[in-house]
């Protein structure tokens, strides 16, 4: 006789209901007794967020100057740049420097919520490397805490962060302490998986070894475990931060704001510009924190190995000087910079003369009688009869005049380093990096001087500083040039004979985008629905919509969405879009891709097509990069020219964007190129004959 003859219910899925488990009424009892009897504990655990968040953040009573909520935004990322550049180098601490800085040129409530992301961030991961790494090590060193603490990480990993979100919110409330505590729930296991592996991966007879020499317990741990653990406890302290960025979604449903709240509320209200930034601004602080917490092996020792060696050596500071002796014998076996040829040299003097030349154009005057680039979107420059302006000010030459400014100093440094100490300062001093902004200055004053006036300008002509301008980048180009081709460098690993393939179809593909960004907008002008009232077809519609949304309240939500929808098509009609090709504009989207253009055929050559010499290739890599760059220039002297003096409802356009990309793509294809060359060495038995690889006398 079968089961279901015996108890014929069981079938029935309704007899489920009559034998269920009360686990969810468990647990409520649980989080209910605890919150009863439990509430200084409760306090306890929440005063180290409180504490920091205070202290660190925002909130309280007081406010700090050092909160990141109201310190300067330029403050913040000086900061940033120092301790980049500290704990890295100084091109990780420029990197992220410019990286928040482009988070607060989105605007302030974006730099108000980035500073709250990147606090919450850090106290995160600064109470997980507090809680996180002490366990670690007591799993490292002890297998039965190992084998009790696995099972716990690995429920936190598997468990959802809704399920223990909840109890948390009960406990704590919302705000960005519990938002933190679920973060670190989720942030806490990698650490200590990496902490404990890092400390068993260290060999066995190492630590014997420091045991037989009498070292006691504590110093077998601080001084031999925790350093060769080290790279395994830094890889935990980067994936925790990593993972507490990828919990910033919940941590904005919970009330703690930052940047994940814009990307929540843009989700929400199907705002596509307000996710675009947002997301951005995400994008650009998770770069920023994980590059600062990546540690290189050739980025030598860490701050705090600085910091403890600065301390050991208070009383005789002379020994962290390096033996002279040591670093004659290393110079000898390394070699010595290659002296400059006079090519290198005579062209160097050309170029800082162009340099120097561009840097004093821009004090001249670059516009008269109205504002060139700033006409597009200030009424007021259409007409400023009897006015000039030089090529710093916002009705002058603007950003593209500190576009040359900033080439020519650079430019300037470039050329006096090599003439003064030849190799031995960051490799943008040498001649690739002479030529990179040489065509800089060049394509950038060309650029102002093609840019059309719009047809509203009652009048305007160039003044003379654009035009020395473009004399001095002329100038400087083939100084450069001059010196590219006598400097004596050489490759450090042979480039290989055979023709870069990639290199050209991404030349292409940067030569389709600007095509692209030609045809795109390069300026969109709402000023016109901004300040005249909707047409009486699209009024008459919104007001339809309003009545019905009073005669149906509950349908509000969705009539306001409807609402909205119309205003924007009707601002739409009255929106004026100039594209980069159109007569009505200022024809930038010719010159970038004529620039582009150019830039792609030197690929050509940089990529091996007509021959396979390593000189000849580096040498039109490095014209390839710098054509790249002339025209990045183009698109963010453009941008930054409109966003200095824009009027409300004109803004630049995503042509202007695609340019950008267009140009990175040229002047990326040579990246690899360029960083195999490196100013060549001679050796004392050679130090009188031209190194191989380099030309000159």
């Amino acid at each position: 006789m079968s089961l279901l003859a015996l108890a014929p219910g069981v079938a029935d899925n309704r007899v489920l209901d009559q034998w269920n488990i009360p686990f969810g009424e468990w647990i409520k009892q649980m989080v209910g007794w605890i919150d009863q009897n439990l509430g200084l504990l409760l306090r306890i655990i929440e005063w180290p967020f409180t504490w920091l968040f205070r202290n660190l953040v925002k909130g309280g009573e007081y406010h700090p100057w050092w909160q990141l909520e109201d310190m300067p935004w330029i403050a913040v990322c000086a900061g940033f740049f120092v301790i980049g550049t500290l704990t890295r180098n100084a091109k990780v601490g420029f990197g992220v420097a410019l990286a928040l800085a482009g988070c607060g040129l989105l605007g302030n409530e974006y730099w108000e919520e980035t500073a709250v992301t990147v606090g919450m961030i850090i106290v995160a991961v600064v109470l997980c490397a507090v809680i996180g790494i002490p366990i670690g090590i007591l799993c490292g060193r002890f297998d039965g805490v190992w084998n009790a603490v696995r099972p716990v990480l690995d429920a936190m990993q598997v468990v959802h962060a809704f399920v223990y979100m909840l109890p948390i919110i009960f406990f704590w409330g919302i705000g960005p302490e519990p938002a933190t505590m679920v973060t670190m729930v989720f942030a806490l296991p990698p650490l200590i998986r990496l902490t404990n592996l890092g400390i068993r991966q260290v060999p066995d007879d190492v630590v014997e070894a420091s045991r037989a020499y009498g070292a006691s317990e504590s110093r077998v741990l601080f001084d031999v475990q925790l350093p060769l653990a080290r790279s395994a406890i830094m890889t935990g302290l980067n994936q925790t931060l990593l993972l507490s960025i990828s919990m910033l979604g919940i941590a904005a449903i919970m009330g703690a704001g930052g940047l994940g709240l814009l990307v929540f509320r843009a989700v929400q209200n199907l705002d596509t510009a307000l996710a675009a930034s947002a997301g951005l601004a995400l994008f650009l602080v998770a770069v920023v924190l994980d590059r600062i917490s990546q540690t290189a092996e050739t980025d030598g020792m860490s701050l705090l190995t600085r910091l403890r060696r600065a301390w050991a050596h208070r009383r005789d500071p002379e020994e962290l000087l390096p033996d002279a002796a040591a670093v004659e014998a290393a110079d000898q076996a390394e070699g010595r910079m290659a002296p400059l040829s006079p090519a290198e040299r005579n062209g160097a003097r050309v170029a800082l003369v162009g340099a120097a030349v561009g840097a004093v154009s821009v004090f001249l005057t670059w516009s008269q009688d109205s504002g060139l680039v700033s006409g597009y979107g200030r009424r007021m420059d259409e007409d400023l009869a009897g006015q000039s302006f030089n090529g710093l000010a916002a009705s002058g030459g603007s950003f593209f005049g500190m576009a040359v400014f900033g080439c020519s100093v650079l430019l300037l440094t470039a050329g006096l380093v090599t003439l003064t100490r030849p190799g031995r300062v960051a490799r943008w001093c040498g001649a690739d990096g002479a030529m990179l902004f040489a065509v800089g200055t060049l394509v950038t004053a060309a650029a102002y001087l093609w840019t059309a006036p719009s047809e509203a300008h009652v009048a305007y002509s160039d003044g003379p500083g654009a035009w020395l301008a473009l004399l001095a980048g002329l100038t400087a180009t083939v100084g450069a040039a001059l010196w590219l081709r006598g400097a004596r460098y050489a490759s450090r690993h042979p480039l290989g004979a055979r023709v870069s393939v990639a290199r050209i179809l991404t030349a292409l593909l940067a030569v389709a985008i600007l095509v692209m960004a030609g045809f795109s907008g390069w300026s969109f002008d709402d000023r016109a629905g901004t300040e005249s009232a909707l047409s009486g077809e699209a009024a008459a519609q919104i007001e339809e919509l309003k009545q019905q949304a009073r005669d149906d309240p509950s349908q509000a939500a969705a009539i306001a969405s409807k609402i909205t929808t119309v205003t924007e098509q009707a601002q739409r009609a009255e929106r004026t879009i100039l594209d980069g090709f159109t007569s009505a504009g200022a024809g930038l989207g010719y010159l970038a891709l004529i620039v582009g253009v150019l830039g792609a055929l030197c690929v050509l050559p940089g990529s091996g097509v007509f021959g396979h010499d390593e000189r000849f290739k580096w040498i039109w890599s490095v014209v390839a990069a710098g054509v790249g760059l002339g025209v990045m220039l183009i698109s963010v002297a453009w941008i930054a020219s409109l966003v200095r003096i824009s009027e409300p409802g004109f803004v630049s356009g995503a042509g202007a964007f695609l340019c950008f990309i267009g140009g990175f793509l040229l002047a990326f294809t040579s990246r690899a190129t360029m960083s195999e060359f490196e100013r060549a060495r001679v050796f004392a038995d050679t130090a009188g004959s031209a190194p191989e690889g380099s030309s000159g006398p």
